[in-house]
C-alpha cells in the first residue's frame, strides 16, 4: 500500500472515530472523493479498497437546509464513482487501517483490554488489529499479543492459518485442507477449529465454522463476552 493510499486510510479513520466519539453515524462524517484525491489516492487505490471490502461508498444527495446528511447507496462492489461520492470505512477497513499506519493499541492482559498508545484517545476508539501467523516464529498474534506459538508440529491448524494469513485475514474463507484418504472433510475440519481454540495463551481469537462444513470463520472472543467455544465449553483447561 503506497503512503499516499495511507494518508487516505487516516483520514478515514479519523472520521470515523470523531463520528463515534459524537456518538453520530459514520456516514455524517463521510470523506468526500475531492479531499481523499487530494492526498495522492489513486482511482485504483480506491477501487483496490473498495474490492477487499475496506470501504464503503455512496452518493451525496443533500439538499440545502437538511439538518444531517443524506446519501443513495451504490452497489457494494461498484467501482465508478461520481463527483458526489464519499467514503467511509468498513468495520473491517477500521481494523485494516488502524493496522496499517501503525495505531493499532496493545493489549493489556490484566484487564482484558486494549489499551490506546494515546491516552488521551476515549478507550472506545481502540480497534484490536487483524491477527498475524509468522510462520517462521511458529506464532499466532493478535497486535503485539501471542495468542499461540506451537511447538511440535499441526499440519491442518498451520494450513488453515496461512490460508488466512495468505488472504489477509478475510472473515471467512473456504475449507483449505487438502483431501486424506477416507477422512470427513467436515469433521476434520471441525475438529481442527476446536483445535485452533483450545490453549489460547490469551483468549481473544475464536474460530468458527461457516455451517456448510466447508469453510471456516474467525471473529474476536470478545464479540461474545463469555470465553466459550463453539460448544459451550472453556477452552481454557482442554488440552491442544
Amino acid at each position: 500500500m503506497r503512503r499516499r493510499a495511507e494518508e487516505a486510510l487516516r483520514l478515514l479513520l479519523e472520521a470515523h472515530r470523531y463520528a463515534r466519539e459524537l456518538d453520530r453515524r459514520v456516514w455524517d462524517f463521510a470523506l468526500e472523493i475531492d479531499a481523499l484525491r487530494a492526498v495522492g489516492c489513486t482511482f485504483s487505490e480506491l477501487r483496490w479498497l473498495v474490492c477487499k471490502g475496506y470501504v464503503a461508498h455512496a452518493s451525496e444527495i443533500t439538499m440545502p437546509g437538511e439538518a444531517s446528511r443524506t446519501f443513495r447507496r451504490e452497489r457494494i462492489a461498484g467501482l465508478t464513482f461520481r463527483r458526489k461520492t464519499c467514503f467511509v470505512l468498513t468495520e473491517a477497513g477500521v481494523a485494516f487501517a488502524a493496522g496499517l499506519v501503525n495505531d493499532a493499541p496493545s493489549f493489556s492482559p490484566a484487564g482484558q483490554t486494549w489499551v490506546c498508545a494515546d491516552e488521551s484517545r476515549q478507550s472506545a476508539d481502540c480497534v484490536p488489529p487483524r491477527p498475524k501467523w509468522d510462520r517462521d516464529r511458529q506464532e499466532l498474534r493478535l497486535g503485539r499479543v501471542v495468542i499461540k506459538q506451537y511447538k511440535v508440529p499441526a499440519a491442518n491448524q498451520e494450513r488453515v492459518l496461512a490460508a488466512f494469513e495468505e488472504e489477509g485475514w478475510p472473515i471467512h474463507i473456504d475449507d483449505p485442507l487438502p483431501p486424506a484418504g477416507e477422512q470427513d472433510p467436515k469433521r476434520r475440519l471441525h475438529d481442527t477449529i476446536n483445535s485452533l481454540n483450545r490453549n489460547q495463551k490469551h483468549d481473544l481469537l475464536r474460530f468458527l465454522g461457516d455451517g456448510s462444513g466447508q469453510g471456516i470463520r474467525w471473529k474476536l472472543a470478545s464479540e461474545n463476552g463469555n470465553g466459550k467455544s463453539g460448544n459451550g465449553k472453556s477452552r481454557s483447561g482442554r488440552p491442544g
